[in-house]
């Protein structure tokens, strides 16, 4: 039993990156969103739900669709969006085709907050992030992260969307 453990648990090496990946993303997004909140007013889950707003086919999105997409935690996005919403930063609508669906839709004041945004958060990404690590560490970090990206990604749209 002991040995079939072993077999199957994560080498001492592979525990000190998982670790080190932990640490330091989630220090990265605690920073990262103070950092946004200070300068800009909006948090990082506002920024990242406006990114994909702006980024989809006609700057809009169904909640089902926004809540697989965003980076942040799923739960609580109905809230998020209602803060989003009493500041003016997007809108909710029904479409025509589907009266049962809700899409998420950017104002115009929405946009302009991103866009002031955009130049502060990339700077932090630089300076908390990028700086740190030479073109090929990026590159094999590139390769590396994608690899689990592919991996997690389907199994956190089912959760998502609760199918199995």
């Amino acid at each position: 039993m002991q040995s079939e453990l072993n077999l199957s648990s994560p080498s001492r090496d592979e525990l000190v990156a998982w670790r080190l990946f932990l640490e330091s993303s989630q220090a990265l997004v605690d920073i990262l969103d103070a950092d946004l909140q200070e300068r800009s007013g909006i948090s990082l889950r506002w920024y990242d739900v406006l990114v994909h707003l702006e980024e989809a086919p006609d700057e809009r999105l169904r909640m089902s669709e926004l809540a697989r997409r965003i980076v942040a935690s799923t739960s609580g996005l109905t809230r998020v969006i209602d803060g989003m919403e009493r500041a003016g930063l997007v809108r909710r609508e029904r479409p025509a085709n589907d009266r049962r669906a809700i899409e998420v839709v950017p104002t115009s004041r929405g946009m302009e907050v991103l866009a002031s945004a955009r130049p502060l958060h990339r700077e932090a990404i630089q300076r908390h992030f990028a700086r740190h690590l030479d073109g090929r560490e990026v590159k094999a970090l590139t390769r590396s992260l994608t690899k689990v990206r592919d991996h997690v990604r389907p199994l956190r749209e089912e959760q998502v969307t609760g199918s199995s």
